[in-house]
Order: C-alpha cells, then structure tokens, then sequence
C-alpha cells in the first residue's frame, strides 16, 4: 500500500508541475508590400518579425517568381527581428502586376506550427515591354487592412481572463487526486 501511494503521490506532483506546449505566435510587419521587380533582376523586401523564433519557411503565393530564402532561422529576441527577402524575375513571363501574398510559416520540426501572409502587389518588368493596365471591372475594391500582429498581453485588470484548457484539466486532476489521498489517510486513522 506504501507503494501505491508513493506512486500516486509522485503522479500528483508530476500533473501539477507538468507545463503544457506553449502556443506559437508569429507577428510579421509590414501587413502589405509593394514592389518592382525587372525581369532580368531582382528587388528586396525589407520585414520584421515578431513573437517567433525558431524557423520561419518563406514562400510566394498567386505571384510566380522566385524567392530567396526560403527558409530561415530566427533566434529568440525581445525586439523585431529585421529580415530581408529577395524576389528574382523572370523575362519569360513578360511585363506584369502581380497580387498575391508573401506566406510566412512557422515550422516545428515538419509541421506548421503558425502561418501569416503579407499582402503583396509586385509589378514585374520586363523592358521594351508596357505593363498592362487593369480594367475597371479587374481592379479589385480596397479590403479593410489585415489585423495588426499581436501585441503583449494587457495588464491584469479586473474583469474575465480566459483560462488555459490543459493546465485547468491538470489542476483539477491533481486536485482530484490529492483530495482522494486526503479522504484515504483520514478514514484509515480512524480505524
């Protein structure tokens, strides 16, 4: 029986000093970039990165050029971490606008722990070549600005917090069980 509850005691203490994964954040700043990028060249982008470090996988969505890197290791910092993208061109593809996104992952290990896409508008130039001009009918209707990236959690006030799930169902397990070994040990020194 000393057995049993040394093992539940050292379950007790492992469930309540047991931390659950902490959720990955990512911030990325500027929301939007425009850029020119000549077809026998290329142009940078100059970002931040937010709340992140580990690796950040970087890659073009709905815009067919190149970029580089396309993967990146962002060491921990209190401060934004500047990074800088270049966009190759492509003379086969012609005079062009382009509206996509710049996609941003966060990766651990294999698996996406967090992703941000930047709106981008990339004019790709080939010379000799006009960039065409978009009808009335194509030009898109101006879209509420993407939310800001997170900022640091607001000073405790008072009003409602929102409560972790894991570390709540841990407690009250622990709880659980301490209360049980409480009820156990008291109705045995009566006996």
């Amino acid at each position: 029986m000393k057995k049993f509850i040394g093992i539940v005691a050292a379950a007790v203490v492992l469930l309540l000093l047991a931390s659950p994964v902490l959720a990955a954040s990512l911030g990325i700043s500027p929301s939007h970039t425009e850029l020119e990028v000549p077809g026998d060249g290329s142009a940078t982008a100059n970002f931040k990165v937010h709340y992140f470090s580990g690796d950040l996988k970087v890659s073009l969505v709905d815009i067919p050029l190149g970029v580089e890197p396309e993967m990146l290791h962002i060491e921990p910092s209190s401060e934004p971490v500047e990074i800088e993208l270049t966009i190759y061109g492509d003379e086969s593809l012609g005079s062009q606008v382009y509206d996509g996104y710049v996609r941003f992952l966060g990766m651990s290990g294999e698996t996406v722990a967090v992703a941000v896409r930047v709106k981008a508008k990339i004019t790709h130039i080939v010379e000799g070549q006009p960039v065409p001009e978009p009808s009335p009918e194509e030009t898109p209707v101006p879209e509420a600005p993407p939310p800001a990236p997170p900022g640091p959690p607001p000073p405790a006030t008072s009003g409602t917090t929102e409560w972790p799930i894991l570390p709540l169902a841990g407690f009250a397990a622990g709880t659980a069980i301490v209360i049980t070994l409480i009820v156990v040990f008291a109705r045995r020194k009566r006996y």
